[in-house]
């Protein structure tokens, strides 16, 4: 950031955006969790605190003469999405409680094996009476915060460098970036014509998604039943195309904010993405029962034994990742990465050196080297410390997990938001080094809290949306380091009293006793080894030819998008979403050609932020009459 450009940049962190964030934390934090203890929390939730706070203080603002700067106002967007994906933060606590009790736990034998360390024992004073206010809760609690915070550490520190990297020295675009300064600016400076396409598609956005919310809420107190007018996540069309494409994931995403993010990724990276979903989860899948009886190949075998005609996309969604897909994907997300780090490598080092020779000017903006480096180095030596302490034995993997992998997963992370938008990461780490050097049925070091993961990647973002902002970058880090310790508290607080009011999981909390149980099989599965999931001869060769292609596809400028493709070829994305962001980027490219690209680009990110806007009012509302009409007997599970 250059000595000039600094001085136009003003600080976000005051007492109006305090308030807000106050208020978020003791406000929607039970909201987020009830909803998710009812009906789970979909992503558009998180939203939720964010547009509703941000709507409340500009309005009051507006009416007591003292307008929100934009500076406050992103503090308050992005403090808040904090609130909303830290409301959650203690349920793993209650998730080790319910391991040593759940059926697949027992029947796989590892429900007797669940560490003191994690949770008290089922027996206990404090599980018995549902609370955390018990000293046996001591030592999971401080686990959990020391792990936490040695984390964050890391993360903070890792950013400074990639905003280095891909901000001041590559300038990636990081295309989601726009909409959410676009959605800043557009309720603090309401100009006419945004406020009109705004509101507009706020309440398309909010008629929309109170249909797939709200109307099973009322319905539900009213009748008895809940109608569901729209089906959630998707409409299935897997048992329509069975007989011709048997095995295919096929269906659409019913949920507009997944239209509405294919008009903000790259053509190119869409097309791809949806590539890489339909070879896999559609092709692939297809092929692989059909030639299971030639070929005889056992994990076409497993996938043809598991198929039904009649299952819906979550159950073969499931399986077939299993039973295919798994290490492909590591393979391919692998090889990503190393193409990341290759291409990035260049620029690594005058990163450095920016850091080291930082201005008085930018020193307003990032932090020293020496201070970056003494934050990575603590947090490091905390996560090995607490994970050498829990598991000794495995000093090598600990090391490996947070000294080695933030890095890799940062730089990943970091390119993938800067050219895509979506966050690509190396999935299933701590699930291949516990394959590799556990023993089946050893519970403890899968409980462990590994750093397999960073949010340096996500932070970046946020640091670019600050500069377009015009908000000073420290202020972030400042604010972050005030609302994470408030949450956690709030967190803490509302979750004790959900659990005093009923078990979990319960039929008071039906959410819980969908899901829990889908969980501790999964964590069976892993832990047993009653499934080959890894195969090191696919991760390999899933990893030259990505590497290969991407390395060949840039050296000759050929359009291939390695970040798109691997989004689409995960763990984490079903054609139903690739399908509506692909639809969404289509539509966008035919509104563009029409309009013009100018004028699409400002609309696009005024349509957001509306339909965003009118998502979590709608979410809001929906949580608000579940809360209000929920009536059931309390059993437990």
């Amino acid at each position: 950031m250059s000595e000039q450009n600094s001085k136009e940049f003003k600080s976000g962190l005051t007492g109006v955006s305090m308030l807000a964030i106050i208020y978020a934390a003791v406000v929607m934090t039970p909201v987020l969790i009830y909803m998710y203890l009812i009906t789970g929390l979909p992503d558009p939730a998180r939203f939720i605190p964010v547009f509703v706070s941000l709507f409340l203080f500009t309005e009051i603002g507006r009416i007591v003469g003292r307008t929100i700067s934009p500076q406050e106002a992103y503090i308050i967007y992005f403090m808040t999405e904090i609130v909303a994906f830290d409301a959650l933060y203690w349920i793993g606590l209650l998730m080790a409680v319910y391991y040593q009790q759940a059926p697949y736990t027992k029947l796989f034998g590892i429900a007797s094996k669940i560490p003191w360390w994690a949770a008290p024992s089922i027996d206990s004073w404090a599980v018995q009476m549902r609370t955390f206010l018990a000293s046996e809760w001591t030592v999971p609690i401080l686990i959990s915060l020391m792990g936490t915070v040695a984390g964050l550490l890391i993360d903070i520190g890792l950013s400074f460098i990639l905003v280095q990297l891909y901000i001041e020295k590559e300038n990636l675009p990081f295309p989601v970036a726009p909409i959410d300064a676009q959605a800043i600016l557009t309720l603090t400076e309401r100009t006419p014509e945004k406020m009109v396409i705004f509101t507009f598609a706020a309440i398309i956005g909010f008629v929309y998604e109170f249909l797939i919310y709200g109307v099973p809420r009322i319905t539900e107190a009213v009748i008895g039943v809940a109608i569901q007018v729209i089906p959630y996540p998707w409409i299935d069309l897997t048992e329509s195309f069975a007989g011709i494409l048997p095995g295919a994931l096929i269906g659409i995403a019913t949920d507009i904010s997944t239209f509405a993010v294919g008009w903000v990724i790259p053509w190119n990276s869409v097309i791809w993405l949806l590539i890489g979903s339909v070879s896999f989860y559609i092709i692939g899948n297809t092929l692989a029962i059909q030639l299971a009886d030639v070929t005889k190949i056992p994990m076409f075998l497993k996938w043809k034994a598991d198929f039904s005609p009649v299952a819906r996309i979550d159950w073969l969604w499931q399986r077939s990742l299993y039973d295919l897909w798994a290490s492909p994907f590591v393979g391919i997300t692998l090889g990503v990465g190393i193409y990341a780090f290759i291409i990035s490598a260049k620029y690594l080092k005058s990163a450095i050196e920016s850091l080291r020779h930082l201005s008085v000017s930018s020193e307003n903006a990032y932090i020293s080297l020496k201070w970056i480096f003494l934050m990575i180095g603590i947090g490091v030596a905390m996560g090995i410390a607490i994970d050498m302490y829990l598991y000794p034995s495995l000093w090598f993997v600990w090391m490996t997990t947070w000294l080695v992998l933030p890095f890799i997963q940062g730089v990943l992370l970091g390119r993938s938001y800067g050219e895509v938008g979506l966050g690509v990461q190396i999935p299933y780490v701590k699930e291949a080094f516990m394959l590799t050097f556990t023993k089946p049925g050893e519970v403890e070091p899968w409980m462990v809290p590994a750093k397999v993961s960073t949010s340096a990647g996500i932070i970046t973002h946020r640091i670019k949306v600050a500069m377009l902002t015009k908000t000073k970058p420290l202020d972030y880090y400042k604010a972050y380091a005030l609302t994470l310790p408030l949450v956690l508290v709030m967190s803490f607080i509302y979750l004790q009293i959900f659990w005093s009011m009923a078990p979990m999981p319960s039929a008071f909390y039906p959410w819980t006793s969908i899901t829990w149980p889908l969980q501790s099989l999964n964590f069976s599965l892993w832990v047993s080894r009653s499934t080959a999931i890894f195969k090191p001869d696919l991760i390999l060769t899933a990893l030259i030819i990505i590497l290969v292609a991407s390395l060949v596809s840039r050296k000759f400028n050929l359009p291939f998008s390695p970040i798109g493709f691997a989004a689409g070829a995960s763990a984490f994305l079903a054609p139903p979403f690739a399908f509506n962001y692909f639809f969404g980027a289509l539509i966008g490219k035919i509104i563009e050609r029409k309009y013009g690209k100018e004028k699409w680009g400002t609309s696009k990110s005024v349509i957001l932020a509306g339909l965003f806007a009118g998502i979590g009012l709608a979410l809001a509302i929906s949580v608000a009459i579940a809360i209000i009409t929920k009536s059931v007997w309390i059993t437990p599970y």
